[in-house]
């Protein structure tokens, strides 16, 4: 029986000019069902009061959509960006690394808060005026606490920036201490090389790589899976380890890229675990919706831990299929890749617009959503395409065209 040991790990540096285009797809995909998420969030019946508005309709189909792409969308968004920092790391080098994350993260986030901070500050008042018929001042009293630093810096739908901008910061000042002084002979390295190959080479692999998530979901406490991270400077710390184990993941995914065809090798065995998991925890909270304070914590921790393996089963899954229908350059695809990372930066106070317009008519959900969309996506592209493409926003967002 082969053992851990026994595993050779198939390292590979990928080529100059090589392009993941399977990958790319996925990480494009995952911003745009994050854009759906938002989207559909004032539909929602079982958000708390933090929302600009409450629509007067509601879906149990989009209940379960916000439910179950809050389980997979940016842990996958994560796990490649590891696996791209890793190939930009090693390809342009570290003063060169530092210089392109600085340019494509650190300066939109401190262009793009301000201005987002202002139309999302005035949407929330507006919205609360709207639903509540309240006074401008009283709106404002209504705001809720990230909105109004009770819980720190607001960074709101930003925060996965903040996130890439400290985990990139993590590479820059831990790698050379591992490379200098804790491992300078690789073992380490190529024991978590070993123990990648060993489980995605296998069907159990992606239940014994949540097994590394349940420590970090035990301290979430939102009972919505992975804690919203929408304030504080300093993060909240399960949520930033969980995110930072799939950035790691990924990291080390880019060491042996020829991994990635066991992705789609296990595609299906990952999808059946990710529907029995997602179907358990959506049992679970439909039986337990309220619980009383004696099990209270004990379902809590229960639901946390099956949101681990749902979770990496979901996102394995997910990049699993996208490579088997993606992995061909497509124009299309190749346009939405470049677009999507200005879309989500600004797509919030866009669909929040008109969330609050369509909120208090008694329209069917289907048809709210096509006026909550609709417009919203022909702005998204109006202004990506003759006010970013290119431009010199264009090239900072996402290097020339």
């Amino acid at each position: 029986m082969p053992t851990l040991s026994s595993f050779q790990p198939t390292l590979k540096s990928a080529t100059q000019t090589e392009r993941f285009h399977g990958l790319d797809a996925t990480r494009t995909f995952a911003l745009l069902i994050g854009i759906f998420h938002h989207g559909i969030e004032s539909l929602v019946t079982y958000v708390n009061n933090d929302w600009a508005t409450q629509d007067s309709q509601s879906s149990i189909v989009l209940d379960i959509l916000f439910y179950v792409s809050h389980v997979f969308r940016m842990q996958t968004f994560f796990l490649l960006s590891g696996f791209f920092v890793h190939l930009l790391y090693h390809r342009k080098g570290e003063t060169a690394f530092i210089r392109n994350r600085s340019k494509r993260l650190l300066l939109p986030f401190l262009l793009f808060w301000p201005l987002l901070y202002g139309l999302n500050w005035s949407l929330w008042v507006w919205g609360i005026q709207r639903v509540t018929q309240l006074s401008r001042p009283e709106a404002i009293a209504k705001l809720p606490g990230f909105m109004v630093w009770e819980q720190g810096f607001p960074l709101m739908h930003l925060w996965f920036l903040y996130f890439l901008i400290l985990f990139c910061l993590l590479v820059v000042l831990v790698r050379p201490i591992m490379e200098n002084w804790i491992d300078p002979a690789h073992r380490i390295r190529l024991f978590f090389d070993r123990l990648l190959a060993k489980c995605l080479q296998n069907w159990w692999g992606s239940l014994a790589l949540g097994i590394l998530m349940i420590g970090p979901m035990l301290g979430m406490t939102d009972w919505f899976g992975v804690d919203t991270s929408a304030s504080g400077i300093v993060p909240r710390w399960a949520s930033f380890t969980v995110y930072g184990l799939y950035f790691t993941l990924g990291w080390f995914l880019h060491r042996q890229p020829g991994l990635l065809n066991n992705f789609r090798k296990f595609r299906l065995v990952n999808l059946g675990w990710s529907v029995a998991l997602i179907g358990a925890l959506i049992t679970i909270n439909l039986l337990y919706a309220e619980p009383n304070a004696a099990v209270a914590q004990i379902i809590l921790a229960v639901l946390n831990t099956v949101y681990a393996f749902a979770s990496m089963t979901t996102a394995l899954a997910f990049i699993g299929y996208m490579m088997v229908y993606f992995s061909e350059p497509k124009p299309l695809i190749r346009y939405l890749s470049d677009s999507a990372y200005w879309g989500y930066l600004i797509h919030l106070p866009v669909v929040v617009f008109f969330q609050i317009l369509v909120a208090p008519y008694a329209w069917h959900w289907l048809l709210k959503l096509g006026f909550i969309f609709g417009p919203s996506s022909i702005i998204l592209w109006l202004t990506y395409q003759y006010g970013v493409r290119h431009t010199w926003l264009g090239a900072l967002l996402n290097g020339k065209r």
